[in-house]
């Protein structure tokens, strides 16, 4: 029997580290990153089927033309020529924003840990799809925050649901911190929020001053061309935008973002700044 060796340490580190258990995340990448496994767990692109040439190519090139700027510190939002190209990205979701409003982050997860890390005092109320991203649930629960799950159907999440537990809240005198919700597609159910549950959604959020945080690392992966609105473009002032490169380029490139509210952007480049001084260069050049 495998004896249980005990942490030495455990009284040195801070409150909210003790309870951390094993990654979900990484022991599934564990087993999805066996030669001889075909793993439909994880939300992993085939990047094989990237081209190696072009990606090669354009990688030297920025070598070449922009090698001091690539290989230096970079500011906290990001770089310029990049948040540009980003706004294209969210374009073809008829996302409209200025380069200014977008914070560039180490993937979508960073950006996750970062607003839990902005918002969740111990014990704050996070609402979430029930089931939802485990990534999220590990952001949120890193800074105590506790997660209640809203109950879904194949049209996403149920309005009524809710309503059930805001009024809940409200009887207990809670108010969550925010909702969090991945409209297209969801992970892990797959399914997608309906337009007329987006337009309830973005009604109930009015009348509950309640913050959205919209995850969508997969709006532009839809096969069949039914691309609905996201949240953002309907309330830009009530809703916090997270989106990545990961899925529709590269993981191992590590670019996401989040577009939100300039009070709240500004704080967010300051909590990235001290979390990792600034994204790398480098990739961002290359993305």
């Amino acid at each position: 029997m495998t004896e249980v060796q005990l942490d030495p340490y455990q009284q040195r580190y801070a409150r909210r580290a003790r309870g951390m258990t094993a990654s979900e995340i990484r022991a599934l990448f564990a087993v999805a990153t066996r030669p001889e496994i075909v793993s439909l767990a994880g939300g992993m692109p085939y990047t094989a089927a990237l081209d190696n040439d072009a990606i090669t190519e354009v990688t030297t090139a920025v070598l070449r033309d922009a090698g001091p700027a690539a290989l230096q510190y970079g500011g906290g939002e990001g770089l310029a020529p990049l948040r540009e190209r980003l706004v294209d990205v969210m374009a073809a979701e008829h996302l409209k924003v200025h380069p200014d409003d977008i914070v560039v982050t180490n993937g979508g997860q960073q950006a996750l840990d970062l607003l839990a890390r902005l918002f969740c005092n111990p014990g704050d109320l996070v609402l979430a799809e029930g089931p939802t991203y485990v990534g999220a649930l590990g952001a949120f629960s890193s800074y105590q925050g506790h997660v209640i799950h809203i109950d879904m159907d194949a049209h996403g999440l149920i309005p009524e649901a809710l309503d059930d537990t805001m009024a809940a809240l409200a009887d207990a005198a809670r108010t969550p911190k925010f909702l969090y919700t991945v409209p297209n597609h969801q992970n892990p159910a797959g399914v997608s929020l309906s337009l007329r549950r987006r337009e309830q959604l973005i009604e109930r959020a009015e009348r509950y001053d309640l913050l959205l945080v919209e995850d969508n690392p997969y709006g532009l992966l839809d096969f069949k061309g039914e691309q609905l609105p996201c949240l953002h473009t309907m309330a830009p002032d009530r809703v916090i935008y997270l989106g990545t490169l990961s899925k529709i380029f590269s993981p191992g490139i590590r670019i996401g973002w989040a577009v939100a509210p300039a009070p709240i952007r500004r704080k967010l480049t300051l909590l990235k700044e001290t979390a990792d001084l600034s994204q790398s260069n480098l990739t961002q050049y290359v993305a």
